[in-house]
C-alpha cells in the first residue's frame, strides 16, 4: 500500500508541475493586467494540439514539435492581446469586458479545434522508456515534465527578481500609474506578460499531452483547476500558484486511490469554498509581490 501511495505521489508531482505552470501564467496575467483570462486554458490546449499535429501527423520529432508549439501559441496569444484584450482594457469597464472577450476567444479556439481536428483523442509519443527507483517506476516523459518545470519555474523567479524586465513587471503589477511616471512602457510590459503566460501554458500542454492524450476539450479541465489554484494560493501571488499547483496534483493523484474521480474533484472544490469563506484573500496572500 505504501509503495502504491509513493507511486501515485510521484505521478501526481508531474501533473502538479503542469498545474503550477498553467496557474503561474494565469496569476501573472491577473497580477499585471488585473484581469482574468478565460482563454488561458485554450493556450494549453493549443500547445497540445500543435504537438499532436506536428509530431503524430507530420512526423516532426517531439522536441522540435514542442518548440514550434510554444512559438505558435505565442503568436496566437499576441493576436488575442492585440484584438481582444488591449483595446478593451482602454475602454470604460474594460476589466469586466475582458472577461467576456476572453471567454468568447476560448469558445472560438475550442470549437475551432473541434471542427479542424475532430473530437477523437490523439496519441503523442514523447520520451520512451522509464526510470525505476526501488519499486517506484516513472516514465521518462514524467521525469521530463518535472525537470523542465523546475528549470522554468526557477528561471521565471530569477527573471522577476534579478532582471530589469522582471523589475518592470513587478513595478507595473504594484502600480501602473507610478510605472508610467518613471518611463516604463506599460503596454509593452502587459503584452510581454500576456504572451509569456501563454507560452508557459503551451509548454505545459506540449509536455503533458504524451501522458494524457490530446483532446480539443482538454483546456476546460486545466483552466478550472488553475482557477482553483490561483484562488486558494492568492490572486496574483506567484509563490502561492506554484505551491498550490504542486499540492493539487499530489492530492488528485493520491485521492484517486481511495475515492472515485467525481468525489475527489468534489473534495477539491469543497476546499476552494472553505478557502473563500475562511480566508478569501488566499492562503499565501502575505507573500504577494
Amino acid at each position: 500500500m505504501i509503495d502504491l501511495l509513493i507511486q501515485q505521489l510521484a505521478n501526481g508531482l508531474a501533473l502538479g508541475m503542469c498545474y503550477a505552470l498553467v496557474a503561474l501564467g494565469l496569476t501573472l496575467v491577473f497580477g499585471v493586467l488585473h484581469v482574468i483570462n478565460f482563454a488561458h486554458g485554450e493556450f494549453y490546449m493549443l500547445g497540445g494540439a500543435s504537438v499532436a499535429l506536428l509530431s503524430s501527423k507530420a512526423g516532426v520529432p517531439y522536441g522540435y514539435a514542442c518548440v514550434a508549439a510554444i512559438l505558435i501559441v505565442c503568436v496566437v496569444a499576441w493576436v488575442v492581446d492585440l484584438v481582444a484584450v488591449k483595446p478593451v482594457l482602454e475602454k470604460k469597464d474594460g476589466i469586466t469586458t475582458v472577461l467576456l472577450t476572453t471567454f468568447a476567444i476560448s469558445l472560438l479556439l475550442e470549437h475551432g479545434a473541434l471542427g479542424f481536428i475532430g473530437p477523437a483523442p490523439i496519441r503523442v509519443d514523447g520520451l520512451e522508456g522509464s526510470l525505476e527507483v526501488g519499486k517506484i517506476l516513472m516514465t521518462w516523459q514524467r521525469v521530463l515534465v518535472i525537470v523542465v518545470g523546475i528549470v522554468l519555474l526557477c528561471g521565471i523567479e530569477l527573471i522577476l527578481r534579478k532582471t530589469l524586465l522582471g523589475k518592470r513587471i513587478r513595478g507595473v503589477a504594484q502600480s501602473a500609474h507610478a510605472a508610467r511616471v518613471v518611463g516604463i512602457r506599460i503596454d509593452a510590459i502587459k503584452t510581454i506578460t500576456f504572451v509569456g503566460a501563454a507560452a508557459t501554458a503551451a509548454l505545459a500542454g506540449s509536455l503533458l499531452t504524451p501522458i494524457v492524450l490530446f483532446t480539443p476539450v482538454m483546456g476546460q479541465h486545466i483552466v478550472i483547476s488553475a482557477f482553483v489554484i490561483v484562488v486558494i494560493g492568492g490572486m496574483g501571488n506567484v509563490s502561492g500558484a506554484v505551491i498550490c499547483g504542486l499540492l493539487l496534483g499530489a492530492v488528485e493523484s493520491l485521492s484517486s486511490v481511495f475515492l472515485p474521480q467525481e468525489l475527489a474533484a468534489a473534495a477539491i472544490y469543497a476546499l476552494l469554498l472553505l478557502t473563500l469563506l475562511v480566508r478569501p484573500q488566499g492562503l499565501f496572500a502575505k507573500g504577494r509581490r
